[in-house]
């Protein structure tokens, strides 16, 4: 529209110009002539074709000068507005598409359309540009989709962790058999209790039971005594836990002494007189229970009145201050934690004692032996702690210490030695691994020698016939330590095969002055020299000790008349035994 009017302006422009020059040169004009007869001048109406020769000059240059200046106005007019009208007509389309395209980049709204139609670039660029937004639409809707899963994938899995945690932290604090709380909640509902009144139920020989019906009939047992358990403390809204194996502990926060005491003596005798079916047969159980009422230490002290009512054949004791059994406990728990603290602190030493062959007065042999070094210096003998650590899980991990301290002392000496052995030790997996490997890495399986005591019991002896297979397949040797003590059984050295006999010292004390224990010690010799087996005197105290078992006929000989324990082998401090007369 905008180009017609410019276009008919200069249109009109050119005409007008041109109109005006012709009007000029058919104008009619007033011309002024003087009469020659009346002396006045007059008027005269003359047309151009009359004038033109006097005025065709002046006229022309007239028309010519408008005619231009109108022209010039024009040809500015459309100068000026030709570059706008271009602009409208060529860049009107790409303005309206770079409008859009900053409306979609503000609004990121990557569902709008550029709406140019046509066939020219503008509009393929525009359709190019609509599929452009419809693939980044497309995509951007399944980002969104895939968000939104991982979102509810998320969830999903924080609900999964939250139910795992929750059951964990259940399975925690709750025993798998019987669903009952455990010991970890019992100490944290005790923290919460004003005054907790604790009892600790213990079934008297349940291993029994597990032997002789079978581990599932046990774990039956149990779950049938939880159930009777939960029964009876219902009315009284009291709280039942299973501590571990065989025992359960109730726990109150009300009543007095007395009355709770009553109580759990009532739950004693409902226990031990209604029987219990085990395989269609009718089975009693006993129990011993023990009480605590107090906030110090309630667990602890309830124990220490079980064992005192286990050790006295009591159905129940009250814990008090003044039991006798406190301070034996207090010393137990005292000396566990000492020997625990020495294995982690490297404290625990060995010492080795010399063993003497009769016939060639040498050292030949060392005993291995246990001392712990207290923090102030002091070596600690094994007869303070040792038969405490031996009743613990605690010994085999103390063996271990010994086992590898004496394999890497005697790696690189001409020397044999030997090293006592507990059953704990032989059923527990980690000794038995450690030996292997010592034995097959140190290449002195020759040189050693290991002691099982006699009197030691061992639930199922093929454990003991496996150990000793394994054990001589290696090379090493076995010996039978304190034999005679209590009872001699000469068919255990047969079973056994052992190279050794360590005749116990209380026989061997007493073979200088008492007839009977010679003649007890002759028949061991003989029975071992029967066989081909050595023999070994322990606790050789003195000179007359010493003379007797070289008489009887014993090939080694032990004790603090050969030499005491020491960090140290003799041939290492220049020890001699000048009594024997060995230099």
């Amino acid at each position: 529209m905008l180009v017609i009017v410019t276009f008919g302006l200069f249109i009109f422009c050119v005409y007008a110009s041109l109109h005006y020059s012709l009007d000029q040169q058919f104008e009619e004009k007033q011309i002024s002539i003087e009469n020659s007869a009346t002396g006045r001048y007059e008027n005269l109406a003359l047309t151009m074709p009359f004038l033109e020769e006097q005025h065709l000059h002046l006229v022309g240059r007239k028309s010519i000068y408008y005619g231009a200046i109108l022209i010039l106005c024009s040809g500015l007019i459309f100068s000026f507005l030709l570059p706008m009208i271009l602009e409208k007509i060529l860049f009107r389309r790409l303005y309206s598409l770079i409008r859009s395209i900053v409306y979609i980049t503000k609004t990121q709204d990557l569902s709008s359309t550029l709406c140019v139609s046509g066939t020219d670039e503008i509009a393929i660029l525009a359709g190019e540009m609509n599929e452009m937004l419809l693939a980044l639409s497309n995509e951007k809707m399944l980002r969104q989709q895939a968000l939104h899963e991982v979102q509810k994938l998320n969830k999903n899995l924080e609900e999964r962790v939250q139910e795992k945690a929750i059951q964990l932290q259940k399975q925690m604090y709750t025993d798998q058999l019987t669903t009952t709380p455990n010991r970890l909640q019992l100490n944290e509902d005790m923290k919460d209790a004003e005054k907790p009144h604790l009892a600790i139920i213990n079934v008297e020989q349940f291993r029994t039971i597990n032997e002789f019906y079978g581990y599932q009939a046990g774990d039956d047992l149990l779950l049938e005594l939880a159930e009777r358990l939960i029964k009876l403390i219902e009315p009284y809204h009291y709280k039942l836990y299973r501590l571990a194996g065989d025992e359960y502990a109730i726990l109150a926060n009300e009543g007095n002494e007395k009355n709770f005491s009553d109580w759990m003596l009532n739950i004693h005798n409902v226990i031990e007189k209604v029987p219990f079916k085990i395989h269609g047969h009718s089975s009693y159980l006993f129990v011993t229970i023990g009480i605590a009422i107090t906030k110090d230490k309630p667990l602890e002290k309830a124990q220490m009145a079980l064992e005192y009512a286990r050790q006295y054949c009591l159905p129940l004791k009250v814990y008090h201050d003044d039991l006798p059994m406190k301070e034996t406990h207090r010393n137990n728990l005292h000396w566990i934690h000492e020997v625990q603290d020495a294995i982690q602190e490297d404290r625990v030493m060995v010492y080795y004692q010399p063993i003497m062959n009769t016939l060639t007065f040498e050292i030949s042999k060392y005993e291995v032996l246990v001392r712990l070094l207290g923090r102030d210096g002091q070596v600690i003998s094994p007869g303070t702690f040792l038969p405490i650590i031996k009743k613990t899980k605690l010994y085999p991990r103390l063996t271990e210490v010994v086992l590898e301290k004496s394999f890497t002392h005697f790696a690189d000496k001409d020397v044999d030695f030997s090293i006592n052995l507990s059953a704990a030790d032989i059923l527990d997996h980690g000794v038995q691994e450690l030996i292997g490997e010592l034995l097959e890495d140190s290449c002195i399986a020759k040189r050693v020698t290991f002691e099982f005591v006699e009197s030691e019991e061992f639930k199922n002896p093929d454990d003991l016939t496996f150990f000793i297979k394994k054990i001589k397949a290696s090379g090493a040797k076995i010996a039978i330590d304190d034999f005679g003590s209590g009872y001699s059984n000469f068919a255990y050295i047969l079973n056994m095969g052992a190279h050794y006999i360590k005749i116990d010292g209380s026989l061997i004390s007493e073979i200088g002055t008492n007839p009977a224990m010679v003649a007890i010690v002759e028949s061991i010799v003989y029975f071992a020299k029967q066989l081909g087996i050595r023999t070994i005197a322990e606790y050789v105290s003195s000179e007359s000790i010493f003379l007797e078992a070289k008489r009887i006929g014993l090939d080694y000989v032990q004790g603090y008349y050969i030499g005491k324990p020491s960090p140290i082998l003799v041939e290492e401090n220049k020890f001699c035994c000048v009594r024997l007369g060995v230099s």
